[in-house]
C-alpha cells in the first residue's frame, strides 16, 4: 500500500485543483511524502499471558499470590483457587495482587465473591500496590468493603478488625 500525503501549496483560486509545479519553482511550498507500507501478514493469534496462582502458608494465614492478568478468561482460575482455600476455613486469607498486571471487572467480582464467601470466619485481606490493581479497586469503591494493604507482610501482621 502506498500513502501519499500533504501538498502544502496554496492555490490562488479556492476550490481549484493545484497546478503541477516543478520542485525548483515550488521552493519550500511543496512537501510530498511517500511511504511504502508492506502488505500486512496474517496477524499472530492472540496469546494470553500465563497466569500463576500460588498458595502458601504463613502460620495460620494462607496467602494466594496471583501473577499475570486477571480478566474474563483467567478469573475462573483465581476464583477456584480462592474457593479451595476458603473451604478449609483459614483464620486469615491474604490475596496478593502485587504481580498482577491487569485487573478488570471479572477479577473485581472474584474479590467481592471471596469477601462474601469468607464471611465472619475468615479475615480476608487484599494486597494491591500497583496502579493496575489499586485503580480498578478504587473506581469500583471496593476499598470501602475490602481491607487493602500495601505489602504482603503488612496484611499478614495487621491485627484482626
Amino acid at each position: 500500500m502506498k500513502l501519499i500525503t500533504l501538498d502544502l501549496r496554496r492555490s490562488r483560486h479556492p476550490g481549484a485543483a493545484p497546478e503541477p509545479v516543478s520542485a525548483e519553482d515550488a521552493g519550500l511550498g511543496v512537501v510530498r511524502t511517500v511511504i511504502e507500507i508492506p502488505a500486512a501478514e496474517e496477524p499472530p493469534p492472540h496469546r494470553a499471558l500465563p497466569l500463576t496462582v500460588a498458595v502458601g502458608r504463613c502460620g495460620r494465614t494462607l496467602v494466594v499470590a496471583v501473577d499475570g492478568d486477571v480478566d474474563l478468561h483467567t478469573a475462573p482460575t483465581v476464583r477456584e483457587a480462592i474457593e479451595a482455600v476458603l473451604a478449609d476455613r483459614p483464620k486469615r486469607l491474604v490475596v496478593d495482587l502485587t504481580d498482577v498486571r491487569f485487573l478488570n471487572s471479572a477479577g473485581l467480582e472474584v474479590l467481592l465473591a471471596a469477601h462474601r464467601q469468607a464471611g465472619s470466619h475468615t479475615d480476608l485481606r487484599v494486597v494491591a500496590t500497583t496502579r493496575a490493581t489499586w485503580r480498578p479497586i478504587q473506581i469500583a469503591r471496593l476499598h470501602e468493603r475490602l481491607i487493602i494493604h500495601a505489602t504482603r507482610s503488612a496484611a499478614i501482621a495487621a491485627p484482626v478488625k
